[in-house]
């Protein structure tokens, strides 16, 4: 993986939050022109099932099965 490659999202997760919500996260590292350190840089988002599934099959991270 490069410095700068476009495809540099790493450490993607999802938790089950309660009846139909999800909260997926992952995180990819801002650089500053000039330097060589990395801010490695986490998002979040909420989300339904069906957008949970879809960035768990994108990403093959395991999917939180519900309590049914």
């Amino acid at each position: 993986m490069g410095r700068y490659n476009s495809g540099g999202s790493y450490d993607h997760r999802c938790q089950r939050l309660g009846g139909d919500w999800y909260r997926i996260r992952w995180t990819y590292d801002r650089y500053i022109n000039g330097s060589r350190l990395r801010w490695p840089t986490q998002h979040t988002r909420d989300t339904d099932e069906k957008g949970a599934r879809r960035f768990c099959k994108k990403w093959d991270c395991k999917f939180p099965e519900s309590e049914k």
